[in-house]
């Protein structure tokens, strides 16, 4: 008799500590969840941000229209066309030089070409990305060599905002003009 009061005991002991452990558990397993949850939304939240960081904020832009401007009064300036080769041959800024950026390459095997670009002239890199993501790392590149903070500029929206405003691109090869005329 003591063993089945004994046993009854710890079996109510289980049942009504098991219901509020049962509860605990989901409350902290909706905790958990919670939780697991806050850093996704934190995640778009900074992904939201980074949506509207400037890349290199260090680097100064210049917007398609005043560099268009600019263009058309024969500024001094030199135009840098960051994108791979076969997209510069296909159609650029006219009078742009083509300096690929690769993200994956050390920076260092660009830095001859780059120190080969004019001081005296305002540099313009552009990029074939709405954020700069080719054209400001370079620029910054170009800054950390010892250019002018007002000599080194990227393009605000790149050349997707260039062609975006209907502003003239120009072909490299002979090839490349005949399909455009087509």
């Amino acid at each position: 008799m003591k063993a089945q009061v004994i046993a009854a005991g710890a079996l109510a002991f289980l049942v009504f500590t098991a219901m509020p452990v049962s509860s605990q558990t989901s409350k902290a397993a909706s905790a958990a969840q919670d939780k697991a949850a806050a850093p996704a939304k934190t995640a778009d939240a900074q992904a939201d941000t980074a949506k509207t960081e400037v890349l290199f904020p260090e680097v100064q832009r210049i917007s398609a229209e005043e560099l268009k401007k600019m263009m058309e009064k024969k500024a001094p300036l030199v135009l840098v066309d960051t994108r791979d080769s076969l997209a510069y041959d296909d159609g650029h800024l006219a009078g742009a030089v083509n300096i690929v950026y690769d993200p994956t390459s050390d920076p260092r095997d660009r830095e001859p070409t780059l120190l080969a670009l004019p001081t005296d002239k305002l540099v313009v890199l552009y990029c074939e990305c709405n954020n700069e993501e080719d054209s400001a790392p370079m620029a910054a590149q170009m800054l950390q060599l010892g250019y002018d903070h007002d000599k080194v500029k990227a393009l605000r929206g790149g050349s997707i905002k260039w062609r975006d405003l209907h502003y003239p691109f120009v072909a490299s090869t002979p090839s490349a003009d005949a399909e455009k005329a087509q």
